[in-house]
């Protein structure tokens, strides 16, 4: 289908382009527009002293150059510290890699249905959307996105979060609602079955 839809376009507009002539200027969106690179069933494994501390995987990747960013469908991924312990694994619709000035992933947006966990922590966070600077190492997510935050006993679920990546600092900005379970809770859920 969309092979002909090609076909008829090119043959009722090529006459018309053909006497045209072309300012390429105003074709440099257009460009801009079209990925410099599209990779399929792409898995990635980065290595820092020899052992692995990132792996991704997707079904696509795109990468743009205007502006610079590389978007990741179906991403899967994970991250080790140095002694190869899972530091945090997650995965989403549509990971968005930016580069800001000569860093690149300095920023990385998640979008769609967001899932990370952090093990080791205890924390799980899911949403629709999340924002990761890597250089200030806040997790933000949009005033008008649900975020759910789950650390041990307790659930939260907000609009508007917002945390460091080290420690235990966050917030939401309205709408919290939540729960926390306690071991006296838990064992009275075990005795009573």
């Amino acid at each position: 289908m969309e092979a002909f839809s090609t076909r008829a376009f090119l043959l009722i507009f090529f006459p018309f382009l053909a006497s045209c002539s072309l300012n390429y200027e105003q074709n440099k969106a257009v460009e801009s527009s079209s990925p410099q690179f599209t990779l399929r069933t792409a898995s990635f494994f980065r290595y820092e002293d020899n052992k692995v501390s990132f792996t991704l995987d997707s079904p696509r990747i795109e990468q743009y150059s205007s502006p610079p960013v590389t978007y990741v469908e179906d991403a899967v991924f994970s991250s080790y510290s140095e002694d190869g312990t899972l530091e945090a694994k997650g995965r989403c619709d549509l990971l968005g890699i930016g580069r800001a000035g000569n860093r690149d992933n300095s920023e990385l947006s998640f979008y769609g249905t967001v899932v990370m966990e952090q093990p080791e922590e205890e924390m799980m966070l899911e949403g629709e959307a999340l924002r990761w600077n890597r250089l200030s190492g806040r997790v933000a997510s949009p005033a008008s996105s649900v975020t759910t935050m789950t650390k041990g006993g307790l659930t939260l679920e907000g609009k508007g979060f917002s945390a460091r990546e080290k420690g235990s600092e966050f917030s939401f900005a309205s709408d919290v609602s939540g729960f926390i379970i306690t071991d006296d809770e838990d064992e009275a859920g075990k005795e009573g079955k």
